[in-house]
């Protein structure tokens, strides 16, 4: 069954309204639903929710509420991608294939190597990236949205990770050449892995086009950060994190 993504704001009683126009016209263009129709709707942070059109009108379609489905299991990995901000329209395509493999957030970091021109525009932005991140995540019917967050400058990426409480800090380097993602996974994960009811948590950090200086990395690891090798070749950065993403999970599934 198809899925949609709503704000809880629009949810009133036992009626859901569709008032956004994108999500009109998904409903009612691109599936064509019509009156008694069913499609299941989630609020983006876990409820979902079996639903059928009650009334199509030209500004506002409302969805009744059938039934709520049981909360799903959280995920067993949480993978936060700090992605140093890279030219142009990049992060765009980060946004949307992080979010397609199962992203659980997204913080975009301002480094050494970020263009200036990149960083200003960021708040012009943002809006643009969650859009993205709700578009993707419909598309590949995930229950969640992934977060996307402000700008966080380097230097605040310390206090991030002592705040969030990571299990496993990955930088992905290009100077790495011993210690696999692989490796690093199964040396660090097995002793956190006797609390089941915790999801991992797992921040990767990817540097913008050129990489991390030297020493970012070293404050990385400083604080806790394992370095590690993606392979032989070098990627693109709209092409790193995705990868890590799909590794790490392939690997803890």
């Amino acid at each position: 069954m198809r899925r949609l993504i709503v704000s809880p704001k629009s949810i009133s009683g036992d009626i859901i309204n569709i008032t956004d126009k994108e999500d009109i016209v998904y409903i009612s263009v691109v599936l064509r639903m019509k009156k008694g129709d069913k499609l299941l709707v989630s609020d983006g942070a876990g409820k979902v929710w079996d639903t059928c059109m009650e009334s199509l009108l030209r500004d506002r379609i409302e969805l009744r509420i059938l039934s709520e489905q049981p909360i799903l299991k959280l995920e067993n990995t949480r993978v936060t991608l700090f992605q140093g901000l890279p030219k142009g329209s990049k992060m765009d395509e980060i946004v949307r294939k992080a979010t397609e493999l199962g992203v659980y957030k997204i913080v975009p970091v301002g480094t050494g190597r970020s263009i200036s021109g990149s960083v200003n525009m960021v708040s012009t932005k943002l809006e643009r990236w969650r859009r993205i991140a709700k578009e993707a995540s419909k598309q590949s019917m995930r229950i969640r949205v992934p977060d996307v967050s402000g700008l966080m400058g380097f230097e605040d990426v310390s206090a991030e990770l002592n705040l969030a409480g990571f299990d496993l800090v990955l930088v992905p380097y290009e100077l790495e050449q011993e210690r696999t993602l692989k490796q690093a996974l199964r040396e660090s994960i097995a002793s956190i892995l006797h609390n089941v009811e915790k999801p991992l948590n797992i921040a990767v950090f990817i540097g913008p086009e050129g990489g991390f200086e030297s020493t970012e990395i070293d404050m990385l690891v400083d604080e806790g950060a394992v370095s590690v090798t993606l392979g032989d070749t070098i990627l693109r950065t709209e092409t790193a994190g995705p990868a890590a993403i799909a590794m790490i999970l392939y690997e803890l599934s």
